[in-house]
């Protein structure tokens, strides 16, 4: 029987202010992606604080998405609209070469929101206005990290603004001795807004170098080493409001380098991958209470492998279309449509996608839908061939049968909630398997897994200067690694069955501002994870700008303030408590 607790998590306790000194003399949170990190903060760094979220970190240089128990393969990012797919491997699908303080707050997209996303969940960003912004940052901390950044913007008319953006952060031995880690970026935007109308152009890029021993199941005896270069392209343009009727679409391009080192066994694998996206998608006006959405996307993907590397010479296109027409009544909202993929060389896949929501008090909704994905195996799950590894060329496209319950209300302006429960069922699953203790993980379809859980939010917002999110995800897989007659699952069955997330953006008086991340999970059982499964991370960011000089401002930053030693992935370090503080200019 697998253990019960109940977890009780108390972040501050602190004396209310009165009204008059809220109103008169402390500043509102202003709540964009960077919120609670550093403003050059990358963009896997945000995802810590999104309920519904894991982010499952390497070091910092490499880091997995799990949405509602996912593998890293069913997760991902989308920008403005436009899903970012590595065919390469979704180890890399929290990559995006844009520092989060250009993009808003992410949403968590499942189920019909999800259209044209990644197999379970996408956490989809949009660029925010260009206002004249300039800032500089530099800072420091342990592990000898440093890292500066530079935004300028500037409004060459009323509609019109430009934006340039760079910065770099080095650091040494964040989890093992020899893992050390570099980044560089820079990039352009160019964003015309009038009325209800956006257009935003950008080219970024992006190089990382770091030491990856332990990373991807390799034995943390064997040094490795890995580069990454990541430039994006990118073309979008909106009409209307997201919540009502508007048309939307973009196209970009986006290059991947990938060059990963194992020098005691003499090995290199160079790869470079590309990806030319396009997608249109709208909501028409209603018409005697019907209206129609729709979507069509495509990508075509291109993998070249340097010299004799195993992921070889491929290119493939994929396509689909959502047809989601839609009626409303005075409580009931009812869609109903279908969505279909197109694969080179498979045959169509036709997924149903439905949904409806009942109004049950001014402020009480209740919810459900039934959706179905589809996604093809990367190529490092084809054919990847390391002395570690080894990648299974039978794999067929993985499918998701999903669905969801629930209840979501808004019982005044200062609070909101969502309770819901799910189930998915998921075929051709891929998973990375090791037989035995001494053997390769191995890509392995281990056929039917059923997912059920259940998802709990709770936003409380009593001030503009204060803002608080309680979460909490409870998973249920019904297979185990030994069901297959494997030692060990290194993904798929490696999860949160328990997951508590709360954060806190608070303003107490105008010149200080406090954020925390806390989360607490309880993972499910591994052969090969050596230490406890319980998990406790945290992360705190204090920012003092003087009333003298509000210019400047001074940011503390602390990482896993609790020193955790939990092992995000099993049998791998984690990287030791980190403390920080920053200096950023304003003009």
């Amino acid at each position: 029987m697998k253990p019960i607790f109940i977890v009780t998590v108390t972040l501050f306790s602190f004396r209310v202010l009165c009204a008059e000194e809220i109103v008169t003399n402390v500043a509102p949170i202003v709540v964009t992606a960077a919120a609670q990190t550093a403003e050059s903060a990358a963009i896997h760094e945000v995802l810590r604080a999104e309920p519904g979220v894991v982010l499952n970190s390497q070091g910092g240089a490499q880091n997995d998405l799990s949405i509602r128990g996912s593998s890293f393969s069913g997760a991902g990012l989308a920008l403005g609209g436009l899903t970012l797919r590595n065919p390469q491997t979704e180890h890399f699908n929290a990559e995006l070469p844009l520092p989060a303080v250009m993009l808003s707050r992410p949403k968590v997209l499942t189920g019909l929101d999800n259209q044209g996303g990644h197999l379970t969940g996408t956490a989809g960003f949009d660029l925010l206005p260009i206002s004249g912004k300039k800032q500089v940052e530099t800072g420091f901390g342990s592990d000898h990290r440093d890292w500066q950044s530079a935004l300028v913007q500037h409004m060459l008319t009323k509609q019109l603004g430009l934006g340039l953006f760079g910065g770099r952060e080095s650091a040494e031995g964040v989890d093992y001795k020899d893992n050390d880690y570099d980044r560089e970026y820079a990039g352009g935007h160019v964003q015309y807004r009038e009325d209800d109308v956006q257009v935003d152009a950008l080219a970024a890029h992006q190089k990382k170098e770091f030491g990856a021993r332990g990373y991807y199941g390799v034995s943390d005896a064997v040094p490795a080493n890995e580069k990454t270069e990541d430039t994006l392209v990118y073309l979008s343009a909106r009409k209307g409001d997201l919540n009502s009727d508007y048309l939307r679409g973009g196209v970009s391009w986006h290059e991947f380098h990938d060059d990963y080192a194992l020098p005691t066994y003499t090995y290199l694998n160079q790869h470079r991958s590309q990806v030319s996206s396009a997608f249109f998608d709208g909501r028409t006006m209603e018409v005697n209470r019907w209206a129609f959405g729709w979507r069509a996307d495509m990508d075509h993907e291109q993998i070249d492998s340097v010299g004799s590397g195993p992921l070889g010479h491929f290119n493939r296109t994929r396509g689909g279309v959502s047809l989601l027409p839609q009626w409303q009544g005075d409580r009931l909202k009812v869609t109903a449509g279908m969505r279909s993929e197109f694969f080179t060389g498979e045959s169509p896949y036709y997924l149903p996608q439905a949904g409806l929501d009942y109004q049950l008090s001014d402020n009480l909704t209740a919810f459900a839908a039934y959706t179905e994905t589809v996604r093809q195996p990367s190529y490092t799950e084809l054919n990847y061939n390391s002395p570690f590894s080894l990648g299974n060329s039978g794999l067929e496209p993985q499918t998701e049968q999903q669905m969801e319950t629930g209840l979501k209300g808004t019982p005044s302006e200062h609070t909101d909630w969502k309770v819901s429960a799910f189930y998915r069922r998921s075929h051709n699953t891929v998973d990375w398997m090791k037989t035995n203790s001494a053997a390769r993980w191995t890509a392995v379809d281990i056929g039917n897994l059923d997912i059920y859980g259940t998802a709990a939010r709770f936003g409380w917002y009593p001030a503009k200067n204060i803002e608080m999110q309680l979460a909490h995800t409870w998973i249920y897989k019904d297979r185990t690694a030994a069901d297959f007659g494997n030692y060990a699952s290194r993904y798929a069955l490696d999860y949160p069955e328990h997951l508590t997330q709360a954060s806190l953006l608070w303003r107490p008086v105008k010149p200080i501002e406090i954020g925390t991340v806390q989360s607490l999970r309880w993972q499910t059982d591994n052969a090969v994870r050596t230490g406890g499964d319980f998990g406790a991370d945290s992360s705190f960011v204090v920012r003092f700008t003087p009333p003298q000089a509000d210019y400047a401002t001074l940011s503390f930053l602390l990482n896993n303030a609790w020193d955790d030693n939990f092992q995000t992935f099993p049998g791998q370090r984690t990287p030791e408590r980190f403390a920080g503080v920053s200096l950023t200019l304003n003009w």
